[in-house]
């Protein structure tokens, strides 16, 4: 009974380690950028350079390419292609210019609210009411300016044109324009 016992529990940990390890190699297979999705051996070539200590696994896309032909109706926006990497670039570069324009408008609040606060210092009581005004307002634009900057790298990937059309009324806001 004993025997049975050790044998049904060594028959586990085999079973469990055997999982263990397709599922690691899996793990492993998704970080170094060959597929999970197949679980034939005959997908991967082994690296064994007698001249390095490491052999590595190396994804065999001769193989690849020719066991799933690409699909040439893919369209040209759509993510992993050149055109659609350009049009990511070139919006990364759109929401940083815009992103350095808000940083200027908040470095410009900041002198002005420096200046003010050295002016309300030496105010007489009278003034410091217009003063303190002036201080609140430019307090609550570089809070919106602050939220309009975080907008920009939040939101700005999923819905750019949204986050660009309100971050420059928040701008004209802020700046005191009115649309024209």
């Amino acid at each position: 009974m004993k025997n049975i016992y050790i044998i049904c529990c060594m028959a586990a940990l085999a079973v469990i380690s055997s999982s263990c390890s397709q599922q690691l190699q899996r793990r492993y297979d998704q970080r170094h950028g060959t597929s999970s999705s197949s679980r034939d051996d005959s997908d991967r070539s082994y690296d064994s350079d007698y001249r390095s200590n490491s052999g590595t696994y190396k994804r065999d896309y001769d193989r690849v390419l020719n066991d799933s032909p690409r699909n040439d109706s893919q369209n040209a926006g759509s993510p992993g292609t050149a055109d659609y990497n350009q049009q990511l670039i070139a919006q990364y570069q759109e929401m940083d210019k815009l992103g350095e324009v808000v940083l200027y408008e908040l470095d410009n609040l900041e002198n002005r609210y420096n200046v003010l606060i050295n002016e309300y210092r030496t105010a007489k009581s009278a003034q410091k009411g217009v003063l303190a005004d002036q201080l609140d307002r430019i307090s609550a634009d570089q809070l919106v300016l602050y939220r309009a900057y975080t907008n920009i790298y939040r939101n700005g990937k999923t819905n750019w044109v949204s986050v660009k059309r309100d971050v420059e009324n928040d701008l004209r806001s802020v700046r005191r324009v009115a649309d024209r």
